[in-house]
């Protein structure tokens, strides 16, 4: 009777009649939510989170919606023990594709505002707790079949200080020619690296190869790799201090990495992977081509001021000669 009474004298308050409206009117889309979230349990039932990843993909991605089913079959197949996706301010639906597909324990999708890639790589590599991450991008049409990341990990598991493994370019950093700057931007072989001429010089290499390979058939060790795939011994890295946000928001922080992976004594290599890149339109260059110009210029001028030794001297050229002096003898014996 208590009950009763007390009831009654809510319902003489006109906000108590507007909050058991509200209740009612609300029930249909409470009962959506509801059966929402029991349709995720049932998908994910069984799936447990992975506190301790062996291997995890970090996935770059800005406006390429129509790349994102050629990503994910390659994700699926590649057997990541984490997926994360950061969404760096797509505006063409992106975020709510990945959300569909990011549906298990260790998936996630992380947004932010047009940070870039060296700001975004660094946010996702402190968040996963992964032994190995590897960075790819949206335009990054990966192997059909997963072994492309078992042999990385062989790599991995075979030379326990190599920190850094590509499977695009390596590229090595040789002392820049006396002359003027260019005022312009000018561009190499498509798809190679672009530069401003006389700001730097390098020399690249990626498998197939024309000539024998300097270490192993499928594996050789190079001053740095540029991205992607890129794979990164995380802990190791983080050790001598991650990504160098100096070099923010994007370009040179590969080169970066590299040089200062070997300076630490730890090595670089890269490795034969059937790996296409540039898939689609969009992306950096397409979004932007007049940052890119003064990026180049900056980020290659605080490249050779901040390593200028090293390079000048030859010091990372010789600890990669010798290294894979050492690794084609060990081969040739065993």
């Amino acid at each position: 009777m208590n009950k009763i009474l007390h009831y009654a004298r809510h319902l003489t308050r006109p906000r108590s009649w507007y909050r058991l409206f509200s209740h009612l009117a609300d029930a249909p889309r409470r009962r959506r939510i509801a059966d929402q979230l029991a349709e995720q349990k049932a998908k994910r039932s069984g799936q447990q989170y992975n506190p301790a990843p062996r291997v995890a993909a970090i996935v770059q991605f800005f406006n390429k919606r129509a790349n994102i089913p050629m990503l994910w079959r390659g994700l699926q197949t590649a057997g990541f023990d984490e997926i994360i996706v950061m969404d760096d301010g797509s505006v063409d639906g992106a975020s709510a594709e990945w959300q569909t597909l990011l549906t298990e324990p260790n998936h996630f999708l992380f947004r932010s505002n047009d940070l870039f890639e060296i700001i975004t790589y660094d946010r996702a590599l402190r968040h996963s707790p992964a032994e190995i991450v590897c960075l790819l991008q949206d335009d990054d049409k990966l192997p059909t079949n997963g072994r492309w990341v078992e042999r990385a990990l062989e790599l991995f598991d075979q030379f326990p200080d190599l920190m850094i493994l590509g499977g695009f370019h390596a590229v090595e950093v040789l002392p820049r020619t006396e002359g003027e700057i260019a005022e312009k931007m000018l561009w190499e072989v498509e798809g190679e690296i672009e530069f401003v001429r006389n700001l730097f010089v390098h020399s690249s290499s990626r498998f197939p190869r024309s000539e024998p390979s300097p270490g192993l058939p499928d594996f050789y060790y190079a001053m740095s790799v540029v991205r992607a795939p890129v794979f990164i011994r995380r802990q190791a890295y983080l050790d001598i201090g991650g990504f160098d946000l100096s070099f923010a928001p994007f370009l040179c922080d590969d080169m970066d990495n590299g040089i200062r992976a070997w300076q630490a004594g730890y090595k670089v290599g890269v490795y034969d992977v059937d790996f296409q890149r540039d898939i689609g339109l969009g992306g950096m260059r397409a979004f932007n081509s007049k940052r890119m110009e003064v990026q180049v210029r900056k980020n290659w001028d605080k490249l050779y001021r901040k390593h200028f030794d090293a390079i000048a001297n030859g010091e990372i050229t010789a600890m990669v000669e010798k290294a894979n002096a050492e690794l084609r003898a060990t081969n040739d014996a065993g």
